[in-house]
């Protein structure tokens, strides 16, 4: 992850944690794979999908390479310190590999030829990202989105642009996997006023500003935003494929 905003969450870990949504089941269930299976949660961030994937599958292995984000994995399932482009595990030695809101950070060609090699022959691979599927309710006032306007560096644009150009896709057809299969399933982010302050401030470009101009920002929208419940409709963005025999 040469990208510095790949590198970013690990100042950021509580807001990660409190702030960001989490995964409907079906990103465990398109994989269809036993629930004596040995699964791979691949930078599992602070184990937003490990919870989920947990549920489903007895063996379930969280991978990630930051020490802030890794001390948040549910302490339940085994976690290892490691990098999509290195894993840490064994030939053929998982059934499945799961990797949410982060491939688009990857360098992608030695990520697919890794998850290749760890992956059993016909073993699953899901690939997923969050994306709203509806407008927030109630609406954040405009004060707010004044607040967030001063703060945002310059040029900034976040992380989402490189999952939708779809070149992370591109790596899969030249390595050992049948054709990505795509399907949404929608679910809802809840928030309080501090975890939809914790969401803004986990985003890539504001995890990179400095310690103190993110709880300046954090004060700021305390200030304007009222003490009520965020509802967010959301969809989760899954891709799915398996490794060829």
């Amino acid at each position: 992850m040469s990208d510095p905003r790949a590198a970013s969450f690990g100042a950021i870990a509580e807001d990660y944690e409190r702030g960001r949504p989490g995964w409907p089941e079906r990103v465990a269930e398109i994989a269809e794979l036993p629930a004596d299976a040995v699964v791979l949660d691949l930078a599992a961030g602070t184990g937003k999908l490990t919870r989920v994937l947990a549920r489903h599958f007895a063996g379930v292995i969280a991978v990630e390479p930051d020490d802030a984000l890794r001390e948040l994995i549910p302490g339940d399932v085994e976690t290892l310190a490691g990098a999509a482009e290195e894993i840490p595990l064994a030939d053929a030695s998982v059934d499945g590999v799961f990797c949410a809101e982060a491939f688009h950070w990857f360098d992608a060609p030695r990520a697919a030829a890794e998850i290749a090699r760890v992956l059993r022959p016909g073993g699953s691979v899901v690939v997923c990202f969050n994306t709203d599927g509806g407008a927030t309710a109630p609406r954040w006032p405009d004060e707010a989105r004044a607040v967030i306007e001063r703060h945002r560096p310059p040029g900034e644009v976040g992380g989402r642009h490189l999952v939708d150009a779809g070149t992370w896709r591109d790596t899969f057809a030249a390595a050992p996997f049948e054709p990505l299969r795509f399907e949404t399933a929608p679910h809802e982010h809840v928030q309080s006023r501090e975890e939809a302050i914790s969401q803004l401030l986990s985003i890539s470009g504001f995890a990179l500003l400095p310690e103190s101009q993110r709880e300046e920002m954090r004060v700021e929208l305390r200030n304007v935003l009222p003490e009520t419940t965020w509802r967010t409709p959301m969809l989760a963005e899954i891709w799915s494929t398996r490794r060829l025999p």
